[in-house]
């Protein structure tokens, strides 16, 4: 903690923040959709997303995202790479998802969505750089 109050002394601008490190990027175009929660109750329910960022992709291979200043607490993260660009999670007629995907921990259960348990992640007041790595089904 006096590391972080010296650093803050020394650099007024430094603001603890959640950054991702998003990897295995393999197309450079349309966006990564990213989804916040901080409650188990609103995990992957889109109406109730805490922060929500949507980010362009301009080159394979990986990308630094920042989130911005959180609140110490709970959180779980997922994310998708909307490939064709139509604002959505393509999905097949059986629901598996034919585009990229990504959730914190690196949650990847078959056959469903990770639960709340299996993707949460406590967030310190220090800040948190996360590396996630997006894969097809």
């Amino acid at each position: 903690m006096p590391l972080l109050l010296l650093l803050t002394f020394f650099y007024p601008g430094f603001q603890p923040e959640l950054s991702l490190e998003l990897n295995n990027i393999q197309e450079s175009k349309g966006s990564i959709y990213i989804a916040v929660y901080n409650k188990s109750d609103d995990f992957l329910n889109y109406d109730r997303i805490f922060v929500r960022k949507v980010v362009p992709v301009s080159q394979s291979g990986s990308m630094q995202v920042s989130l911005g200043a959180l609140a110490q607490g709970s959180y779980a993260v997922s994310c998708y790479h909307d490939v064709n660009g139509n604002g959505k999670l393509d999905s097949d007629w059986m629901g598996i998802p034919s585009e990229p995907y990504c959730f914190s921990n690196n949650a990847r259960p078959k056959f469903r969505a990770p639960r709340w348990s299996e993707a949460v992640f406590q967030y310190p007041a220090s800040g948190l750089k996360m590396s996630l790595k997006m894969e097809k089904w």
